[in-house]
């Protein structure tokens, strides 16, 4: 028997896949990779994989170095995300077992993501383990530079939680992914062309204590993200129409956000070409797809 899934992103207890696919390859931006990912994905998929290994090698025989931890969050996650998921949310469609399989593995990876997120902070900060517990409400001293890690943590949270498919035990770790996300927000909230602010969108759509009206608070982090971006960054387009349209059942403002992010030039900001470049191929499918969301 064939299965269609109908899987509203972050709002099934999930972190909106095109909300953290707009940092994957960051800091690869060179045409070349881009070439490659465009003509021959599974290359890229093998590459990546290569680079997530050699990184985890190299944390088996380091365990004090934050900056390696914090390295291999954000490289297993960018991987997971980008390849495991994307090709997860494809193949459930059609052969839902096969799709099972495929997100039971992604959460193997963003499970390892999560303790390496969790101690690249613990190391840095010995208050760290109690304050993302709430066992202490001391915030430990973040800076500026420990946006990334907060980030990629919040991300290989938000992942682990997507992947399992409602599993209650990540699930209940939703609240970290805003503890971490919007203690960065305080700090530099126009981080990385705006990152902070659309990852929001699709918290403030899932967390277990919506704020009022948070369609329109949702619409309020989108708006500053296209700001943040200069209106250049898909991902922000395509992560407003999986995290707010679709559960909403607001097709119009979908396909116009989808419309509206496939009409932006990938190569008119260097770099985003890569990250934008993923989420244009996802805007595209996710129109190919439509029926699937709208009932």
């Amino acid at each position: 028997m064939n299965y269609t899934i109908k899987i509203p992103n972050f709002t099934q207890h999930g972190f909106s896949k095109s909300l953290l696919s707009l940092v994957i390859f960051a800091g690869l931006g060179c045409s070349p990779k881009l070439v490659i990912l465009q003509q021959k994905p599974e290359w890229a998929k093998g590459g990546y994989n290569y680079y997530v290994g050699r990184i985890e090698h190299k944390l088996s025989k380091s365990k004090n170095d934050p900056v390696l931890f914090q390295q291999g969050c954000q490289a297993l996650t960018q991987y997971t995300f980008g390849f495991l998921m994307e090709e997860a949310d494809r193949i459930i469609m059609t052969d839902y077992l096969g799709g099972k399989k495929i997100f039971m593995e992604a959460n193997l990876h963003f499970g390892r993501a999560v303790n390496y997120g969790n101690k690249s902070l613990s190391l840095k900060f010995d208050q760290y383990d109690n304050w993302i517990s709430n066992q202490s409400d001391q915030i430990p001293n973040f800076t500026e530079a420990d946006i990334p890690y907060l980030f990629w943590t919040a991300a290989a949270y938000g992942g682990a939680i997507k992947s399992s498919r409602g599993n209650p035990e990540w699930v209940v770790l939703l609240p970290r992914v805003g503890q971490l996300l919007e203690v960065g927000l305080n700090i530099d909230p126009d981080w990385n062309k705006g990152a902070l602010y659309s990852a929001m969108i699709s918290y403030t759509m899932s967390r277990h204590d919506p704020p009022k009206e948070k369609e329109r608070v949702a619409e309020d982090y989108f708006n500053k993200a296209v700001a943040a971006s200069n209106g250049l960054d898909i991902g922000t387009y395509v992560n407003m129409a999986e995290s707010v349209s679709i559960p909403t059942q607001n097709k119009n403002q979908f396909t116009n956000l989808l419309y509206k992010a496939l009409n932006i030039d990938i190569k008119e900001n260097t770099d985003l070409v890569l990250t934008n470049q993923i989420n244009r191929n996802r805007a595209q499918w996710l129109l190919d797809n439509i029926d699937e969301y709208f009932y």
